[in-house]
């Protein structure tokens, strides 16, 4: 009666309900033990309190309000085309009511037992669990289970868990993976889906150009402030606190309200941990324990440039005779389209792509072999590219296999729900593949096979291990061979392929030898990868998807355990002539300040770009090849320092590049930066120039007593007392410091003899 009076009204029956937790008569106020953590149900306070074994709170409820719910309702994931997935979540029936009817202990497990429900009338609630179990001293894992164990849910069943519980607004969050538009996350809902990053995520006109065509871009080709290739349902925050979920599917972290975070994620059992640790970079070293840790990357590539080129073997061969005549350090080379280029129409404008058939082209590339060989003889590697598409190329002339259709009839390709034929993913008009269902035994075998065959038999030292983030989502149209639906197998995808790329490096026994960089991950990524790059930015400078946001996303990553990382010199993605009124190329500029920021990273790799006609390229003219080898030089000063960080990476899992709230979490100002300046390690602080036109930059120098930071050019000392000053920035002298009292034992002394040469160089020149 009540219930239809509402109605009448206008009112929603759940929405005159106030949503509140309440304790069972039969539930003793007590507190559990489970080794390292205590659960505390207080049934005076209406929460639940775990502690650590100093009493130090790492996760609490809310007072009198659920920590667990669920809602009724599908979430449209859009259909993916390009990698590019738009999500709506939809929610209906939200539960408000969650009791606690009996708590179960063990040696090092705590069960909650209760009911959920979106009415007072107990037919409408829903079962469910809550238990912790200790892993290890520093790991509470907890599982929420919507509904009973070993029961079928119904169609109309709840089968989504949401969990909320406690925060304040002066805590910070970091983390969730490469995150591009903010440092913390505070205030923010955060999706949790691989996906395509996106042309432009703010930046406008572009993205909402993009955005507004998706009969011609695709849907949601301009993206938003959370895409990314590689999202991670993990946090870290300025509380020592630390909380991920070891899941699979679609999740999202709200952090909008200032008092909870709340968890969803599309599954009717969510499984995750609290981790314990008294800081931020002990917490990262704890969480890389589950995640796995990168390994350190060779020494031979930290010794010099890693030159990204197109264009054949004369071409290349023609640019490292210009090198050398310039002193440039060359670690290797990186030549993508060794496989062949293809070229894309959009518009009336011509993009350089690839063949995606896995074998070297005998037009570009007639002596691969020699070529190799060669450069290899003078200490320069070699680098090329694979990803996990085929592509059927009857069209090409020149093709010795065609792996598209040896895929196809060996059964190794991901099907069409909806035909049982091959899936086919589409990258842009007139372009489509075949994807590898690397859940198959056989195709992992196969394509094994392929790489050790096809691309490693040469003596190549790696490659970019391209995509992953194109599966779809959706069961109604991917099939996978092992039955695992689309939902739960689209992220990790992308950790499988890491995977199966180490265990060919492993099988080869080229662990300490070759380089495979990444762009998409997942959570348990980093444990098959030794280097990640930032993924397609735009050529430009802005905080959106250009120069500004590679450093954001890379520090981000940091926290997530994708500690080993780097960009392209100059971005990737450039529009020129495509769309009327909207130009987006490399001018020289950007491309020299890029070279700076890449000097104190973890690789210093060069790529000419979507469209390499219309971007600056390194070896343009005498300037960028003079700059090239100074940048270059500068990388290779850093080596001994940085190989020291690789192996503190794999070792501890602590990022290379470093976000100042790592070592500041107390200073509000560090805690709110996001590309204006990080730590390279403990010793360096590192400000690149990252707008044009700029001769100088803000820097500021965190409060820490007893430490001076050095200009590594001028020599000039700057206290670390919390200022924030100008520094002269002209191109060549980008502002980094080293810290002392030293703590880097020498390794920095080759980096501060070049500096103080090449300043000494440059101000005899201006005399």
């Amino acid at each position: 009666m009540a219930e239809s009076v509402l109605k009448f009204l206008g009112l929603k029956w759940e929405e005159t309900v106030e949503c509140r937790l309440s304790v069972g008569n039969a539930v003793a106020e007590a507190e559990y033990n489970t080794g390292n953590f205590s659960i505390a149900i207080d049934a005076q306070n209406l929460m639940v309190v775990v502690k650590n074994s100093t009493g130090r709170v790492a996760w609490q409820s809310i007072h009198n309000y659920p920590f667990v719910q669920s809602t009724l309702g599908q979430d449209y994931i859009g259909d993916g085309e390009g990698g590019s997935f738009k999500i709506e979540e939809h929610d209906e029936h939200f539960t408000v009511l969650q009791t606690i009817t009996s708590v179960t202990h063990t040696d090092n497990s705590v069960t909650i037992h209760g009911g959920i429900g979106h009415k007072l009338v107990p037919p409408t609630h829903t079962d469910y669990t809550f238990t912790f179990t200790e892993l290890t001293p520093k790991h509470l894992q907890f599982q929420v289970r919507v509904g009973k164990e070993g029961v079928p849910l119904q169609a109309n069943s709840y089968r989504r868990v949401i969990l909320t519980y406690s925060s304040h607004k002066d805590e910070d969050f970091y983390g969730f993976g490469e995150q591009f538009s903010f440092g913390t996350l505070k205030g923010q809902k955060i999706p949790i889906l691989v996906r395509e990053q996106g042309v432009g995520r703010g930046a406008q006109p572009i993205t909402a150009i993009l955005n507004a065509r998706p009969e011609i871009f695709g849907q949601f080709a301009g993206g938003d402030s959370f895409t990314t290739y590689a999202p991670i349902p993990q946090y870290i925050t300025t509380d020592n606190r630390c909380v991920f979920l070891e899941n699979n599917e679609y999740s999202s972290f709200d952090l909008r309200k200032p008092d909870r975070v709340v968890i969803r994620v599309n599954t009717p059992l969510a499984v995750g941990r609290i981790v314990d640790g008294d800081s931020m970079l002990e917490l990262i070293s704890n969480y890389t324990e589950y995640c796995g840790r990168m390994r350190a990357l060779p020494e031979w590539a930290g010794k010099g440039a890693i030159a990204g080129m197109q264009g054949g073997e004369e071409k290349v061969r023609a640019v490292y005779g210009r090198l050398k005549e310039y002193d440039v350090p060359v670690a290797a080379f990186w030549l993508q389209d060794w496989c062949g280029k293809r070229i894309q129409k959009v518009g009336n404008v011509e993009f350089k792509r690839l063949w995606w058939n896995w074998e070297n082209d005998n037009v570009l590339y007639p002596h691969w072999g020699e070529l190799v060989t060669d450069l290899k003889a003078e200490n320069v590697r070699t680098l090329n590219y694979v990803n996990t598409f085929l592509a059927d190329v009857q069209s090409k002339p020149s093709a010795k296999r065609n792996l598209y259709q040896e895929a196809s009839e060996k059964n190794l390709l991901v099907k069409d729900a909806k035909t049982g034929g091959n899936l086919i993913v589409s990258s842009g008009p007139e372009w489509e593949a075949g994807l590898l269902d690397i859940t198959n035994p056989e195709c992992r075998t196969w394509f094994k096979t392929l790489m050790k065959e096809s691309v490693f038999q040469y003596g190549v030292s790696g490659m970019m291990t391209d995509f992953g983030e194109y599966t779809p989502y959706d069961s109604a149209v991917a099939k996978f061979h092992s039955g695992v639906p689309a939902e739960e197998f689209h992220n990790q995808y992308p950790q499988e392929w890491a995977k199966l790329a180490f265990e060919v490096v492993q099988e080869l026994g080229l662990e300490d030898e070759a380089v495979m960089f990444h762009r998409s991950a997942f959570t348990k990524s980093p444990g098959y990868m030794n280097l990640m790059w930032a993924g397609d930015q735009n050529t430009a400078w802005d905080e959106h998807d250009g120069m500004r946001s590679a450093v954001t996303g890379m520090l981000s990553g940091g926290f997530s355990g994708l500690s080993i990382t780097h960009s392209d010199i100059g971005g990737y993605t450039t529009f020129a002539g495509v769309i009327p009124g909207v130009t987006i190329k490399r001018e020289k500029e950007l491309l020299l300040r890029w070279m700076e920021l890449s000097a104190f990273t973890c690789a210093f790799r060069t790529h000419e770009g979507i469209n390499p006609d219309v971007n600056a390229q390194f070896y343009d003219d005498e300037d960028t090849y003079i700059h090239f080898g100074h940048t270059a030089k500068l990388f290779a000063s850093v080596s001994p320092y940085r190989q020291r960080l690789l192996e503190e990476a794999q070792n501890k899992g602590y990022p290379v590049m470093r976000h100042p709230v790592l070592l500041h979490s107390n200073d509000k100002k560090a805690r709110s930066m996001t590309f204006q300046q990080y730590y390279l390690g403990n010793s360096l602080l590192v400000a690149p120039v990252q707008s044009p036109s700029t001769t100088y930059v803000k820097v500021y120098f965190p409060q820490e007593e007893g430490v001076t930071w050095r200009h590594i050019w001028t020599g000039k000392y700057y206290q670390a007392n919390g200022s924030r000053l100008s520094v002269d920035a002209p191109i060549g002298q980008p502002p980094v410091f080293v810290k002392e009292p030293r703590e880097d034992d020498g390794l920095l002394n080759d980096l501060m003899t070049y500096a103080t040469n090449y300043y000494e160089k440059v101000s005899k020149m201006k005399k």
